[in-house]
């Protein structure tokens, strides 16, 4: 590639690197230095042209956004590249690609995720260097629900910035002032005269223009694309089937490889008594034990290794975990709720002398909820290639390059390689959930890559392998009380959990530092409540330690938290005998952001209306990833104590809307998945290993007993919130309180079930008898 040498380029990397003088110095300069959308060097090249970072335009007119998260199904692409084609002025047709680039510059770093600092809120040399440090360090990462909010800003003033540097080159070719021109679908006009010129025609001249100090942003009054449906850009290439998911990745002489991991989490690899026999097979080029924890074999052809590795005679290390189960780990999920040293994470008011107090009583309630997996509908896999002068390549469906490259370095040093260079290529995701942000599978890939220098090796999990030997979500338990007081709304809440840390887990496997258990955030989110008007609260932690290895999972602590939160604020509404819709919109009466959402979704459900026995409805809300969420479950429970999750509804208000369509699908699918974690899901232990291996004992939501669900997007004046967990997050406690309505019975751990198990396969239900 041709580039073109920008002193703006320089700056930005000599002031992410050099001292805070320079950083404070450049800190006033407005777009340049909170934005930065030109970290990139303009460069042409060939038939198209750089404008900026997230800008390219061809001779013929087609643009190239470069949107640096990772499409996992979320719409993503489609939406970011709405913002570019709404300040370039463009229509949003076939003219516009997009691509995801992983070069590791500051205007791709996933900085919002770390500083939790808007783009356009950004101020002064601290935040300002740490985006560009990150992202000189290549940190790009998708998750968190952040993608928007994170580029909504950026986004925009890269097209807008195009926009500009375009008609200042269009002024400069036809010799009339910039004030006279105007842009419409591709092309700069001069009204005057009748002339235009396309930005394919200007392109050239535009990229080595300066960008504008401060490029003026549309107002919403002329938006034409923000805010409006549009038909996602990945949909007629996977409709093709053209688009590259990592199973897909085919590469000359290739070679493949199954894993075998230890039963037990911690236990490594004694000896393989059958290696020599197994590698001497047909087809089979390799036995390796990698990392002295799995064993892998390579072959020809997948399938022959998965094979070949299911005939593997493995010897593992004894652990100290060996004899665990579920009910012993449980039973220290419930002594961690009344240790003498929790982890303070909120104290505010007087939470010890009202709990003694309460004029209306204190209500007590103990939750629990079991280890899930992520199952993603694509295997875990990676495809690594590590070449003769040590440069290295891998084709990986992942949450972001950073991960990729790391793990590459990681497998490599295994194997006693240094790679002198790592391309990462990101592949789509077939299903992501936080479990692909891991570097476990690039580092197996990438240690026999390096083995087998020259040839790329992809390796793939098989299922039993993923559910069974993967990451997981953390087993939780929560003790929650409350003061109630005069009027029957609380006084006091205090909220204690009981898990094992994620922050922990994570960073003592992908991080060279690890900042320990203590006040781990994710442990605790959806805890606080902090939009109910209760004067008193506590929040308090538990890590229980244990040997199971704990990842991010979709909307991870407040999977479990507004469940246990959620289903308790109705336990204190019926207490006092008051409706549990009325009874938050006492709670939220200064909230109006809040009820809102809530009254939109009580109306759609038809609160209050009668239901026919053995059914009901259940409500709960969360504010969550800077949106606010609200969702009503109307279940049936059978004679026989089967559930049916019949309708969900929805109310959502996550901010200013790029894609409705996307938002909506992203609840449509939350709500599936929390349905299924709802009443389906669980991680159970014995003997230190996990029980479940496959889709028939860890099920899915099928669409033939999927609930109809009803969205509603909540108009807002507020920046955009993220809404790819936000969906997942309310379902367990409407379920549950839904269940409630029907029954009477309340359940406090999950998966919800109203039956118990005779024996191996019959149930009898447990619901009481129904009154004559």
């Amino acid at each position: 590639m041709a580039r073109l040498l920008s002193r703006r380029g320089f700056l930005v990397t000599g002031a992410a690197l050099g001292g805070t003088a320079l950083v404070a110095g450049i800190a006033g300069v407005g777009y340049l230095a909170t934005v930065d959308v030109d970290g990139l060097d303009t460069f042409v090249d060939g038939d198209r042209a750089g404008l900026n970072a997230f800008v390219v335009v061809h001779d013929d007119g087609r643009v190239v956004v470069n949107v640096p998260r990772a499409e996992m199904g979320q719409g993503i692409h489609t939406g970011l590249a709405m913002l570019v084609a709404e300040e370039l002025d463009i229509p949003f047709d076939d003219r516009i690609s997009v691509v995801f680039p992983t070069e590791p510059l500051p205007a791709y770093s996933t900085w919002y995720n770390v500083l939790r600092v808007r783009p356009e809120e950004a101020s002064g040399p601290v935040v300002w260097a740490g985006q560009r440090v990150l992202g000189l360090l290549g940190f790009i990462a998708t998750g968190a629900s952040s993608s928007t909010i994170a580029l909504w800003h950026p986004m925009r003033v890269a097209g807008a910035s195009a926009r500009s540097m375009l008609i200042a080159a269009a002024a400069a070719r036809l010799g009339v002032p910039v004030a006279e021109l105007d842009t419409a679908g591709g092309f700069v006009r001069h009204a005057a005269t009748g002339r235009s010129l396309s930005y394919g025609e200007l392109a050239r001249e535009a990229a080595v223009l300066p960008p504008p100090r401060d490029p003026v942003l549309k107002p919403e009054a002329e938006w034409r694309l923000i805010g409006r449906s549009q038909p996602r850009v990945d949909v007629p290439a996977k409709v093709r089937g053209a688009p590259v998911f990592g199973l897909d990745v085919v590469l000359p002489d290739m070679l493949h490889a199954a894993v075998r991991h230890a039963p037990v989490f911690g236990a490594r690899v004694l000896r393989v008594d059958n290696g020599a026999a197994v590698r001497a097979e047909a087809g089979v080029v390799d036995v390796a034990i990698i990392d002295g924890r799995q064993v892998a074999v390579v072959a020809a052809s997948w399938w022959r290794a998965e094979q070949a590795a299911a005939r593997l005679e493995i010897a593992w290390t004894s652990t100290a975990a060996d004899g665990a189960d579920s009910d012993e780990m449980s039973a220290r999920l419930q002594a961690a709720l009344v240790s003498d040293a929790p982890y303070q994470n909120l104290d505010e008011g007087d939470v010890e002398t009202l709990l003694g107090t309460g004029p209306a009583g204190v209500i007590e309630a103990t939750y629990e909820v079991p280890f899930v997996t992520h199952a993603c509908m694509e295997p875990m896999n990676a495809t690594v290639i590590v070449r003769a002068d040590g440069s290295a390549e891998a084709w990986v469906p992942s949450q972001g390059p950073i991960g990729v490259r790391t793990g590459v370095f990681r497998g490599c040093n295994w194997a006693g390689v240094e790679p002198t260079s790592v391309t990462s290529k990101i592949t789509m995701n077939g299903g992501a959930f936080g479990r692909r942000s891991d570097l476990d599978v690039t580092a197996q890939a990438a240690f026999l890559a390096s083995r087998h220098r020259g040839r790329p090796v992809k390796v793939i999990w098989s299922r039993e392998e993923d559910i069974g030997r993967g990451l997981y979500r953390s087993h939780a338990a929560a003790r929650m009380r409350a003061a109630l007081g005069p009027t029957g709304l609380p006084v006091a809440y205090d909220a204690r959990v009981a898990a094992q840390s994620v922050i922990e887990s994570v960073a003592g496997r992908n991080l060279p530092f690890n900042p320990g258990p203590d006040g781990d955030a994710l442990s605790v989110e959806g805890l606080d409540k902090p939009y109910y008007a209760i004067p008193s609260r506590r929040v308090r932690s538990q890590h229980v330690p244990g040997h199971m290895p704990i990842g991010l999972w979709r909307s991870n602590g407040f999977s479990f938290n507004t469940f246990f939160a959620e289903s308790f604020i109705d336990e204190c509404a019926l207490a006092v005998e008051k409706d549990p819709l009325a009874y938050r919109r006492g709670l939220l009466q200064d909230r109006p952001r809040h009820l809102a959402v809530l009254d939109r979704v009580a109306a759609m459900a038809g609160w209050g209306t009668e239901m026919a026995p053995g059914r009901g409805r259940g409500i709960a809300i969360e504010e969550c990833y800077l949106s606010v969420v609200a969702q009503v479950a109307e279940v049936t429970v059978a004679a026989d104590g089967e559930i049916t999750v019949d309708r969900v509804f929805c109310a959502i208000d996550a901010g200013t809307v790029v894609n409705p369509d996307a938002v909506v699908a992203q609840i449509e699918g939350g709500i599936a998945f929390g349905v299924t974690t709802t009443l389906m899901s669980a991680i159970t232990i014995a003997d230190g290993a996990v029980e479940q291996s496959n889709f028939h004992d860890f099920p899915m939501q099928r669409l033939a007993n999927a609930p109809a669900v009803e969205v509603a997007i909540v108009e807002s004046a507020f920046s955009p919130g993220g809404v790819g967990e936000p969906g997942v997050v309310p379902v367990a406690a409407a379920i549950a309180n839904a269940i409630h309505s029907a029954t009477g019975r309340r359940l406090r751990s999950l998966p919800l079930a109203v039956t118990e198990t005779i024996g191996e396969r019959r149930t009898r239900s447990v619901l009481p008898p129904r009154a004559a």
